[in-house]
């Protein structure tokens, strides 16, 4: 079918659309979806007549005659974000590599031969995934053929193991860098044969580098961070952990000038892979978060019941003056009153074991504090274990990057994931050609595109009906009623 001939079937549509419309100008929701549906049919049968005008011209070309014979002529359907596109697909063999066979439209548009999705359509589908849940996600795509729950989890399955960084044109000179982690506790997912009453958890990491703290214009009494890029995602076991903060350190590194840099403070609650930052980033200092010393604080002066404020004020007197010796001697008069001494035991742990890293927090001018557990809430927490959900390691993982990459770069930008994470697959797989598009001559294609698109002028004049007076006279009917 030409586009002239689905441009008419598009017009007859819209008319007969409008024309339902004027016999009842109040039921405007109708007129608007039947539009909705009638632009989407035609642009899913424009674009399967597009790639059949290319899959003829592969065909027709001398070029292809001298490398690949034809074995047989099918159809194909894919999934567009449009709907489903169906278009000629021509399967051939090769002269040069015996036993090789190719669909030659499909490679060299960048389709393997078990995709069902355009990128578009692709797109869609994990934007919406990323921030609602899969059964949602399967509904954004105006198909007839089924899109399950699995389709989508293949497809942030399928996202890359490491995610591309755009590469900035100049370093820029700092004094100071900050960097915030923090994790996420995900439930883990049962399978069917699984135990469902043990339940385990995994943590997915969070880690955001930033420039300085800025007063925030839409909200007084706020600060915003400037400049902020985050790393996340499912690292595991040492060596997990060295990759994680080995990517923090190239992001730096790529974006700054080293030398310049004075110092860059790790901020977090202790947890031993966030400390082990200290190791792999350029001049890297951990410090302490407040918040969690506060946390920890208020439990244990909590214990001493009426006199908890005289023990939280103590506290903080010998943690600014620094006299940890005397701040043990403290904590240990506490425990032996205490009815709960657990809480007094975790302070003084945490203490001990990060007693330079609170000082840091405490008499460093230069930190602003901490505000890495509202920012794992929403980047991770908001789609991974704020309801109850169940997660595989690699979902967790995937989506937790997906997620980053959103903040990092905008959801207009998940196109370059989803292009980068096929080409990456494709090379997985290799066994094709490498055929290029630059190797098919459509000169004679465009020609009758714009030959086409003339007759569709000439025609489309007079298919286009104005203001008619059956038109008028409803109109006329209606602001009667009024």
């Amino acid at each position: 079918m030409d586009i002239v001939t689905l441009l008419e079937v598009l017009v007859k549509s819209l008319n007969e659309a409008e024309e339902k419309f004027f016999e009842n100008p109040k039921d405007f929701y109708t007129l608007e979806t039947s539009v909705k549906s009638s632009t989407e049919a035609f642009a899913a049968s424009y674009l399967g007549t597009v790639l059949s005008s290319i899959n003829k011209q592969i065909y027709q070309d001398g070029w292809r005659r001298g490398k690949y014979t034809v074995q047989r002529n099918d159809k194909r359907t894919i999934i567009s974000s449009v709907g489903d596109v169906t278009f000629d697909s021509t399967y051939y063999k090769s002269k040069e590599n015996k036993g090789e066979y190719h669909y030659l439209t499909e490679e060299i548009l960048g389709i393997t031969a078990h995709e069902r999705f355009t990128e578009a359509a692709e797109v869609a589908i994990l934007t919406e995934a990323l921030k609602t849940s899969y059964e949602e996600a399967t509904k954004v795509i105006p198909s007839k053929s089924k899109i399950t729950k699995t389709t989508v989890m293949n497809k942030v399955h399928g996202i890359a193991n490491e995610l591309p960084e755009e590469q900035a044109q100049s370093k820029k000179k700092v004094k100071y860098l900050f960097v915030e982690a923090d994790e996420d506790h995900v439930a883990e997912q049962h399978g069917r044969w699984n135990d469902k009453n043990n339940n385990k958890n995994f943590i997915s990491k969070l880690a955001y580098v930033y420039e300085y703290k800025k007063d925030s214009e839409k909200c007084k009494g706020r600060k915003e961070l400037v400049n902020t890029f985050y790393f996340g995602g499912v690292y595991e076991e040492s060596q997990g952990v060295k990759k994680f903060w080995e990517k923090v350190n190239q992001y730096i590194d790529n974006n700054y000038e080293a030398e310049k840099i004075e110092k860059i403070y790790i901020s977090g609650d202790g947890a031993g892979w966030i400390k082990t930052g200290e190791e792999y980033v350029y001049k890297a200092i951990f410090c302490a978060d407040k918040f969690h010393l506060m946390k920890y604080i208020n439990k244990a002066s909590n214990q001493m019941l009426d006199e908890k404020e005289i023990a939280k004020s103590e506290i903080y007197r010998l943690l600014y003056e620094k006299k940890q010796t005397e701040l043990k001697r403290y904590l240990d008069s506490m425990m032996e009153c205490a009815s709960n001494p657990e809480p007094i035991e975790a302070l003084e742990t945490f203490v001990t074991r990060n007693w330079k890293a609170i000082m840091m927090c405490l008499h460093d001018e230069v930190l602003q504090g901490c505000s890495a557990e509202s920012h794992v809430s929403h980047v991770l927490s908001d789609r991974l274990s704020s309801r109850p959900k169940g997660w595989s390691k690699k979902g967790a993982d995937r989506m937790s990057k997906l997620r980053c990459y959103e903040r990092n770069y905008g959801r207009e930008k998940i196109i370059e994931l989803v292009r980068y994470s096929r080409e990456k697959r494709q090379i997985e797989r290799t066994g094709t050609d490498g055929i290029e598009m630059k190797n098919i001559q459509l000169r004679t294609l465009i020609k009758e595109r714009t030959k086409n698109s003339q007759k569709y002028i000439d025609r489309f004049q007079g298919m286009v009906p104005g203001m008619t007076a059956k038109k008028i006279f409803a109109i006329r009917e209606q602001i009667k009623m009024i």
